[in-house]
């Protein structure tokens, strides 16, 4: 079975999150390991000073210099003014220039600041690091101008300086010591050079061999750059400390992960749970650990058991609902996302969901309430196109192509699942050559996108275009070899539409591995067997299938294969429970009408 396209669009923008499950049920698994400190000035990725004019900003400076008293208001007015048009018009060197001399004259922190930055985006480091050691001068309590001079000093090679610098964001700013060392921690990370940013580090815990906070920060710092042992030995150290400390054993997991020994970090955490059951950071980093690993039934186990000791956990909740809707348990789905609904937490994802599982159980109508609900986050687009799509399934196309006439697509992410909805529409009215030229015209827009690729190979097939259709999944899976939609729909398409089995079963075998928790993909994998004649292992797939998701398509591949296996009254009943919910179903219908006519 290929994956329908309305499904897919839901995949995509679950993959641009993340994965299949959102943020915050899995893409934090690293984030646990630490505190989150205040994030520092990343001065290697500093943007080009905004085009705001600068005067506003710095009038009672301009005031105060340009005073009588002062003989170098008039020269100081001059340079910010040139500097500032010099930066508008895009001359960032002759801006540079008059911040730095503007700088010079009025030895100010806000326009030391202003110039260090334009520095920094300027990549010379020479003019930065006086700018910014001027407004550290002028203002040596900002911790921003501390991290920003040891940076600049750390690349010039100038490690020893950099340290008192680095001391001071770690004692100072009322941070507290942990807080500190993490600050210095991330401002080290972010640099280019690796092994000189990790030797400062041991430079600034050299003092500090019974500081457990120190120790971790290190073994962080470590453990970002790659050099797993000193991280491993730097938090053995820690745990001599401090035993029970819980981020610690969260970062040595994550390091077992990145080395590739997952097994030995999952026993870790199950060993940590055994004695700490009631510490929910901990099952929640266990939990994401699983979805990473796409252990789905055990993750929700997890978040289950999680829910009970904290119900109104928003991420857990909301994860738990998506992992019951992955494994197809659409009644404890339902539940969790009422509950957020009635809580008031994340009603909007929430909304969209429940439509979702309207959409396989109970029909449009109900669908189309929900979708309604949605009135912002990340699904807002989503639910205007799924509503446009549905309205295309009752009949109303006008109605359909209206609503994606509303929906802004300045974005192109949006500008390509409105493409793909505009597709579906055409599709649903049975304009399989409009649909066709759609694709085809959208594919000039955007070349060689995937996602359009694919539309149009499943439009090709029902034009019995086979070939293009094969040739487009294949250039997919050309570039993106682990694609698992296009596997599964290669691998299908070539055991439904020729001869070459074997070639389709091991592509869906493909699929099956990475995703084995799939509808679809199961259901091609029975398909597979079927037509190479082993009705025994086809059987089992197609109601493992049936069993995650009520599809007419995937009854119709059951009934069939119950009929041939001789068993026409449970291919009747698998039939008739798909027609009371999609009576108009063609290929349902048309497999009912071949075998019973």
């Amino acid at each position: 079975m290929k994956i329908k396209l309305f499904l897919l669009i839901v995949v995509t923008v679950l993959a641009v999150q993340g994965c299949g499950v959102p943020e915050n049920a899995a893409a934090q698994t690293e984030s646990n390991a630490q505190p989150q400190p205040k994030t520092p000035p990343n001065i290697a990725q500093t943007r080009a000073p905004a085009q705001d004019p600068v005067l506003p900003l710095l009038k009672p400076v301009i005031a105060e210099a340009s005073s009588p008293e002062h003989g170098i208001g008039t020269e100081l007015l001059r340079h910010l003014l040139v500097a500032e048009i010099a930066g508008q018009r895009g001359r960032i060197d002759v801006a540079l220039d008059n911040y730095l001399a503007a700088t010079r004259l009025s030895l100010n922190a806000e326009i030391a600041e202003r110039t260090t930055r334009v520095a920094v985006y300027s990549r010379d480091n020479k003019k930065a690091l006086e700018a910014a050691q001027i407004w550290v001068a002028q203002d040596p309590d900002n911790l921003d101008a501390h991290q920003v001079v040891a940076a600049l000093l750390i690349r010039t090679g100038q490690t020893d300086l950099a340290l008192s610098h680095l001391e001071r964001v770690v004692n100072g700013g009322g941070l507290g010591e942990q807080r500190g060392f993490m600050l210095v921690t991330s401002l080290l990370s972010k640099e280019e050079d690796k092994q000189a940013a990790l030797a400062v580090m041991e430079k600034l815990i050299s003092r500090r061999k019974d500081n457990a906070y120190a120790l971790y920060a290190y073994a962080h710092l470590a453990y970002l750059v790659g050099d797993y042992k000193k991280a491993e030995d730097a938090l053995k150290q820690c745990k001599v400390i401090r035993p029970d400390w819980m981020d610690a054993t969260l970062l040595q997991a994550n390091i077992l992960s990145r080395k590739g020994q997952e097994e030995a970090a999952l026993k870790l955490l199950r060993t940590e749970l055994t004695s700490h059951a009631d510490d929910i950071n901990l099952r929640l980093f266990y939990a994401r650990k699983l979805v990473d690993l796409k252990m789905l039934d055990e993750a929700y186990e997890q978040f289950t058991i999680l829910l009970k000791q904290s119900p109104e956990h928003s991420d857990a909740r909301y994860a738990g609902g998506l992992l019951a809707y992955r494994l197809g348990k659409l009644d404890e789905a339902k539940r969790h996302f009422m509950h957020l609904v009635k809580s008031k937490m994340r009603s909007d994802d929430a909304h969209f969901y429940l439509g979702q599982i309207a959409e396989r159980e109970e029909g449009s109508a109900t669908a189309l309430e929900q979708y309604a609900l949605v009135r912002g986050g990340d699904y807002e687009v989503d639910a205007k196109i799924r509503t446009a799509v549905l309205m295309a399934r009752n009949g109303q196309f006008d109605e359909a192509h209206e609503q994606l006439r509303e929906i802004d697509t300045d974005n192109t992410d949006v500008q390509l699942r409105v493409y793909i909805a505009e597709g579906e529409i055409l599709d649903q009215a049975k304009d399989y050559e409009g649909a066709f030229e759609h694709y085809t015209d959208a594919l000039g827009q955007m070349p060689d996108n995937n996602d359009l690729l694919y539309a149009r190979a499943l439009t090709a097939e029902k034009l019995n275009r086979t070939s293009i259709a094969v040739q487009d999944l294949r250039d997919i899976i050309a570039r993106d070899p682990n694609n698992v939609t296009a596997l599964n729909a290669l691998g299908y398409t070539l055991v439904d539409k020729t001869t070459k089995l074997d070639e389709g079963l091991a592509l869906i075998k493909r699929a099956y591995k990475q995703n084995p928790n799939d509808a679809a993909i199961i259901d091609s994998l029975g398909w597979a067997y079927y037509r190479k004649g082993d009705y025994k292992q086809a059987l089992q797939h197609l109601q493992h299938a049936f069993g995650i998701y009520k599809d007419a398509e995937i009854a119709a591949h059951l009934g069939e294969v119950l009929w041939v296996s001789g068993d026409k009254r449970g291919a009747r009943s698998i039939w008739d429970q798909a027609l009371r919910s999609t009576p108009t179903h063609q290929t349902l219908l048309d497999v009912i009408k071949r075998f019973t006519k």
